[in-house]
């Protein structure tokens, strides 16, 4: 990635920092569900590495848990956010670092690698540089990457709301996952998005196969919160939506039944409607 390309991800993300810790729509749920998988693969591990680990969701919590966690990401804003609410922890070590090229560790460094949301597709063209550079310092992986189903129709949203026509990126999205803002003449006035990869289950099981990972779940995450949306927007103000599922997000029967129904009710779902949406677990053989 070259240094003028990876200076707009920083500024990105940078920005994306302010709103980072805001959980709209079912962004809740999801984050729950990650946490819940995590701390089902955690016997045995020692060293954590998280990477795009942002404000620290997932990295600070496990520190306070004891494990030793190198939390990683390309954003000054994203690290200084998660430095602030790691104060008084020894075990977790910060570092600014591009995701595409973790050669600051060696192979199988960390027993546990996580890996959430946009570290993987929002690189784009380099986003099985991530997977592969993950898969090579981890021992067992923990990823979710933007589903192809969801992201067709979220580029159809952008394109009849913003541009009033169907933008031929949405055709390339459902056909490939790939978005490159440089390919279109008016991608500027679609998204601040500047590259997308987005999988369907079975394209991410076989990248993580190609790199030697035997794979444990593929599988969508956060459908079912995605479906029940539909019904609380058209009951509900949005204010009243971000309460009433932030609200239900947080009983441990809803988590469970919303697990249940991403691995054995709708597995190849679309997944959560914010945040990634397919989800994988692959560890070496």
């Amino acid at each position: 990635m070259n240094k003028n390309k990876l200076t707009e991800y920083e500024k990105f993300w940078d920005e994306m920092s302010k709103t980072e810790e805001v959980d709209y729509d079912d962004e809740m749920i999801n984050r729950l569900l990650r946490l819940k998988a995590i701390q089902s693969h955690l016997s045995g591990v020692h060293k954590i590495l998280d990477v795009g680990a942002a404000t620290g969701a997932y990295s600070i919590p496990l520190a306070r848990m004891g494990f030793d966690v190198v939390h990683l990401d390309l954003s000054d804003e994203m690290i200084k956010a998660a430095k602030d609410k790691a104060i008084g922890l020894t075990n977790i070590q910060f570092i600014k670092h591009n995701a595409c090229c973790l050669d600051v560790f060696e192979n199988n460094e960390f027993d546990l690698v996580l890996c959430f949301d946009g570290a993987i597709s929002f690189s784009g063209s380099k986003a099985e540089d991530v997977i592969a550079e993950i898969c090579r310092v981890g021992k067992k992986v923990m990823l979710s990457v933007s589903s192809k189903s969801c992201m067709t129709v979220t580029w159809l949203n952008y394109s009849l709301s913003k541009l009033h026509y169907i933008h031929p990126s949405v055709k390339d999205i459902m056909e490939t996952g790939c978005f490159n803002k440089e390919n279109y003449d008016n991608a500027e006035e679609l998204t601040s998005i500047a590259e997308l990869k987005a999988y369907d289950i079975d394209e991410l099981r076989d990248v993580l196969n190609k790199n030697g990972m035997n794979v444990l779940e593929c599988r969508s995450i956060g459908s079912l919160t995605h479906l029940y949306l539909l019904h609380l927007y058209r009951q509900n103000s949005a204010q009243e939506v971000h309460k009433k599922i932030n609200e239900i997000s947080m009983d441990k029967k809803f988590l469970e039944i919303c697990d249940y129904y991403d691995k054995y009710v709708m597995p190849n779902g679309m997944g959560s409607f914010r945040r990634a949406g397919i989800f994988a677990i692959a560890e070496k053989p």
